[in-house]
């Protein structure tokens, strides 16, 4: 109601800001890629100006090389096997698997909109859907044709929603392809040959004001320091071995502030990109119409002497699709089948104050990080399990270069 009465006129933002440019930045070494040979490229980012970190991009074009259509599983970002951010020699993020990561938390997560839009911009077949799933499809690309993909790149800088002054915080970012099985259909009269060129990283970048321009320098030259909160990941893979119906597993990492942790898993036959299937035999509901999957894996975790879930493990589907809805901003464009099949996670939410990443659980005493896992399938060959930890971290940039506390 006040709000509503309130009729001051917003400040200007005209005298903070001389101009805006959209800037393209290039490969310092070789800009063609494919899966057999070449694989790696690296890409700097520099200058005076400050980079909006919400607006980066990575674009390319990808060409069918075998003479069959190229089928992915997942969208373009599932194709890069590792992606590494680093600042004058600090490692910032090294993802090892950034394609599973991205299809996770950049893809599966989204909402119906952001999905629908997300595809206008990177899918191969734009905007259109599958049947009668209220999902966008991905496509295809044609024998021997070409298509251009752009996507961000969800690193820890790059979600920050700061100006990056790449002055005092030059920035390198290292992509690796992954194997091709990693995102691409194996089938009968599909193709495994690409390569990808004309890469590059797309931005806008802020040319400001002199004198706001001069206040941070001389604060920087002053030996002050801008803080920009960040949320850094961590992957961990565990193999299950075949046939087990329990699963134990310890991890050591000493965080000031950690937020989640994730698990997922991933059948061998599965792409390392896009498989995330439950571990646990799919059993139906009786009675229920049309029948449901209710039977989930037992999982909990423990850090010293407290569990997550404290009472007792979540041992449901429903429970641990809701723990999932608890721990994103918004709902997912997934249904219940979908989380079964194609979107299955477990996340264990530490946080004390939901929404409030500094309130997160320190493990800085030491103490163990041990998940348990029941009921699974016995499988006669082993799962994979992959462990994202996600930390509340603090990045500062000095005048002498860049700094990230954990």
């Amino acid at each position: 109601m006040l709000d509503s009465l309130d009729y001051t006129l917003s400040a200007s933002n005209t005298s903070v800001v001389d101009r805006r440019q959209h800037i393209r930045a290039f490969p310092t070494s070789a800009s063609t890629l494919n899966p057999a040979n070449n694989r790696s490229c690296r890409i700097r980012l520099g200058g005076d100006d400050f980079i909006d970190s919400s607006s980066i991009r990575l674009m390319y074009t990808i060409t069918e090389k075998g003479g069959a259509i190229l089928t992915p599983t997942g969208g373009p970002w599932c194709m890069w096997a590792s992606v590494r951010l680093m600042s004058n020699g600090v490692l910032l993020d090294d993802l090892p698997s950034y394609g599973r990561f991205h299809e996770q938390y950049g893809w599966n997560q989204l909402s119906q909109a952001q999905q629908f839009g997300e595809v206008g911009v990177c899918g191969f077949a734009g905007s259109e859907t599958t049947g009668s799933k209220n999902r966008p499809a991905m496509g295809t690309i044609a024998a021997n044709a070409s298509y251009t993909v752009m996507h961000p790149l969800h690193l820890s800088l790059f979600s920050s929603g700061k100006l990056l002054p790449v002055r005092y915080a030059p920035l390198e970012i290292d992509l690796v392809l992954g194997d091709a099985a990693d995102w691409l259909a194996t089938g009968t009269g599909t193709s495994n040959n690409y390569e990808i060129n004309n890469i590059q990283l797309v931005y806008d970048s802020f040319v400001l004001d002199e004198a706001v321009l001069e206040s941070y320098y001389k604060a920087l030259l002053s030996s002050r320091v801008l803080s920009i909160n960040t949320m850094t990941a961590y992957q961990v893979c565990q193999v299950i071995p075949a046939n087990s119906t329990s699963f134990s597993f310890t991890a050591v990492r000493a965080f000031s502030r950690l937020s989640h942790v994730w698990l997922t898993f991933r059948k061998p036959a599965g792409a390392k990109s896009t498989s995330f299937t439950c571990p646990t035999t799919i059993a139906d509901n009786t009675g229920a119409t049309p029948s449901l999957s209710n039977q989930g894996p037992t999982a909990r975790l423990q850090i010293g002497p407290k569990s997550w879930p404290e009472a007792a493990p979540n041992d449901s589907i429903p429970q641990l699709f809701y723990q999932m809805q608890k721990a994103i901003p918004g709902i997912p464009n997934i249904n219940r089948d979908d989380f079964l099949q194609r979107c299955f996670t477990i996340v264990f939410d530490l946080r004390n104050v939901p929404q409030d990443p500094t309130s997160c659980l320190s493990t800085r005493s030491g103490d163990l990080l041990r998940v348990d896992l029941q009921n699974l399938t016995t499988d006669a060959a082993p799962y994979e399990c992959w462990m994202t930890l996600l930390a509340f971290s603090v990045t500062a940039i000095r005048e002498s270069g860049v700094t990230l506390l954990t």
